[in-house]
């Protein structure tokens, strides 16, 4: 006969909160990462010109 463990839920929970941890500090560090990235931007400016007949006044 076997008896059971009552400390068993204890190391489930630390599990747990040990994943949770982990996972935060991943999401964290993958917006970190990403935010070091330089990406490209337009060299060009982008400029147009919207006619009146294109505008709709609100009163």
């Amino acid at each position: 006969m076997q008896l059971r463990s009552r400390y068993k839920p204890k190391t489930d929970t630390r599990n747990l909160i040990i994943k949770i941890i982990l996972a935060f500090f991943l999401f964290f560090l993958v917006i970190f990462l990403i935010d070091k990235i330089d990406f490209p931007v337009p060299k060009k400016l982008i400029k147009h010109e919207i006619s009146n007949d294109k505008l709709i006044t609100l009163k």
